[in-house]
């Protein structure tokens, strides 16, 4: 009997998504547990070994990209010692470039190996997530908690949903199984719930744009066996019982339309104007230093965003400043510059490839739907670990699929571990 072992090369990838909150909690009762802090410093140092390790697995535009941001590290380090005498003197403004190692551990490794099997990745996040729900958040599952918007996951752990969903209605309409369709849709009615008005822009804009890259996957039929099972199966479920009961409570409808006004006005309710004021505070030394931003010396910046009810700085100085958008994170300590280095080659590669012919992958077509709403995402919040991770794995991906005759001049890879033969990705580890 030939066992596949394929699904160990998810081990990778596996190791950085953990830093989620919706995996580590299981593991550690607070967020900010001394060994979770160790433990993504050894993955900043495990990323940068894979990286090294397998560098001539990399396009010459990726490896071009990797040394920018290793001189970009060097670079400061040389300013830390020049200014404080130590080599990296406050490590929270160093980790918003040694994140982006893990986009290149995951890239190299996964250029080398080939893609991982989706379905048990679809596994592991289902049952992990559910886990969670089940031991740790289960009261956030109830009518109470809904209406209290009381959410059972951080927004990085709900985004989860949406990379899900994408993939299995991929599978669905590839492969017409009802099974994808019921998780696609389950995957959805958890986005809904739990909240997160970040996921659902992120929901609107992921879907037409899986739905335009679908025309390059083979295989997908739009059947009207497939567009009506997709059309009548959440009519059926929400004319369930129970189910239908909870949609026509008026205070469902009440909750909902008041989220939905929240992303209408962001600039005038909830935590959008509360982003605006923060970016309206530090306006003044972003302009300032709009290229290369503060650097190491924006630590040491008093905050400048105080309490509308206290007067008092919202955090302690010298603590960092702790944006709730990767670009106003990005400018400040790094500028128009720091915002390019993380966002310019992935949108190279992705459109380079889309002006190209030639087939993507349903898992691919979804990932890069996935990944362009993070561009959206970083609006509202910073990208964690996982994020630059799975722009890695999509990267090498979109490249993996890139027709033979443009990718000669991408380094060859080396033996690939051997697939099982084309069939429906298996949801089981």
């Amino acid at each position: 009997m030939k066992i596949n072992l394929r699904f160990l090369v998810l081990g990778v990838f596996v190791a950085i998504l953990v830093t989620d909150r919706g995996f580590n909690q299981l593991l550690f009762e607070r967020e900010d547990d001394p060994l979770l802090n160790k433990y993504h410093y050894l993955l900043v140092g495990f990323s940068l070994a894979l990286s090294l390790l397998n560098l001539r697995y990399m396009s010459v535009g990726m490896r071009r990209w990797f040394w920018a941001v290793v001189a970009s590290l060097g670079l400061l380090a040389l300013e830390s010692y020049q200014g404080w005498g130590t080599w990296m003197v406050y490590p929270h403004v160093f980790s918003k470039l040694t994140v982006l190692l893990h986009i290149f551990g995951a890239y190299a490794y996964y250029r080398r190996v080939g893609q991982p099997p989706f379905g048990p990745l679809v596994v592991l996040i289902l049952l992990g997530l559910g886990i969670n729900l089940a031991f740790f958040n289960s009261d956030s599952l109830s009518l109470n908690a809904f209406l209290n918007n009381e959410r059972g996951f951080v927004t990085t752990s709900a985004y989860l949903f949406l990379v899900v969903g994408l993939l299995t209605l991929n599978w669905f309409l590839q492969r017409g199984h009802l099974l994808y369709a019921c998780l696609f849709f389950v995957c959805m009615a958890m986005i809904v719930f739990l909240q997160h008005r970040t996921v659902w822009v992120s929901t609107a804009v992921a879907l037409p744009l899986n739905l335009l890259l679908l025309r390059r996957v083979p295989g997908v039929r739009f059947s009207p066996q497939r567009l009506l099972i997709l059309g009548l199966l959440p009519t059926l479920v929400g004319g369930v019982g129970g189910v239908a009961a909870i949609l026509d409570n008026p205070n469902v409808i009440k909750r909902l339309e008041a989220s939905i006004e929240d992303i209408q006005n962001p600039d005038k309710q909830g935590t959008g104007s509360w982003r605006m004021k923060q970016y309206e505070a530090y306006e003044p030394v972003l302009k300032e230093r709009p290229v290369l931003g503060w650097r190491i010396e924006g630590f040491e910046l008093p905050v400048q965003f105080y309490s509308d009810e206290t007067d008092a700085p919202i955090w302690e100085n010298f603590t960092g400043h702790h944006f709730h958008s990767f670009y106003l994170d990005r400018l400040f300590y790094f500028g128009i510059v720091g915002v390019l280095l993380v966002l310019l080659m992935p949108i190279y590669v992705v459109a380079k490839r889309l002006l190209q012919p030639g087939p993507i992958p349903g898992e691919t077509a979804a990932l890069m739907a996935s990944c362009a709403t993070l561009v959206v995402y970083a609006i509202s919040y910073d990208w964690p670990a996982y994020y630059y991770a799975l722009v890695g794995l999509m990267l090498a991906g979109v490249q993996a699929s890139t027709p033979v005759a443009a990718s000669a001049r991408l380094r060859p890879a080396a033996r690939v571990l051997p697939s099982p033969e084309p069939a429906p990705p298996a949801l089981t580890c």
